[in-house]
């Protein structure tokens, strides 16, 4: 071994002949851009002593493993792949079934709405007649004649201000009908 290690380069360990012909090429060609275009002195000399010594001192490394070793670390890259496919899968589930408890949680929610809703409806106006829920407003109830609006519309405008008191009275209470057996009653 010491024999192989003393053959070595010390420094040129890439590929010298590579990197002076890449070098000379790109040196070329930034010259000739060089010339035409930016005017900089030396640049293409520059770009070629640069990628010579990045290409011809780079190492090349070699896999300096036994067969017994590279066998090993490929099972185990192998059985670590495996293990991520497991981990992704289970992550998956594990989203799925989250997703599926929210659409659980969301049924639920629109259940909890509807018996609020049908328990709101359950108190809700009934015919004094048959009990049903069926029932329609027809409007707000007005009285007929207010006298205190026909003696106030005497006394603003005159004789014609007693009309006044035809314009009737809003009251708190709204005609309803039943659309079942067709009574008419206030609420």
């Amino acid at each position: 071994m010491n024999d192989q290690n003393s053959n070595e380069p010390k420094f040129w360990k890439g590929d010298s002949v590579k990197g002076f012909v890449y070098g000379a090429f790109a040196g070329l060609i930034t010259g000739i851009f060089n010339i035409s275009l930016w005017n900089i002195p030396h640049l293409g000399l520059i770009i070629f002593v640069a990628i010579w010594l990045l290409i011809g001192t780079n190492p090349t490394f070699k896999d300096k493993r036994s067969p017994e070793e590279i066998k090993r670390d490929h099972e185990q890259h192998l059985k670590n792949m495996k293990e991520e496919k497991i981990a992704k899968a289970n992550a998956k589930a594990i989203k799925k079934q989250a997703a599926t408890e929210k659409l659980d949680m969301q049924l639920k929610k629109n259940e909890l709405k509807l018996q609020k809703q049908q328990l709101k409806n359950s108190t809700k106006i009934k015919c004094p007649k048959c009990k049903s829920t069926n029932v329609q407003p027809l409007g707000v109830h007005k009285k007929g004649f207010s006298v205190g609006k026909a003696v106030g519309g005497a006394v603003l405008i005159g004789g014609l201000g007693t009309m006044a008191g035809f314009a009737g009275k809003r009251t708190k209470k709204t005609d309803f009908v039943c659309l079942k057996c067709g009574k008419q009653f206030k609420k």
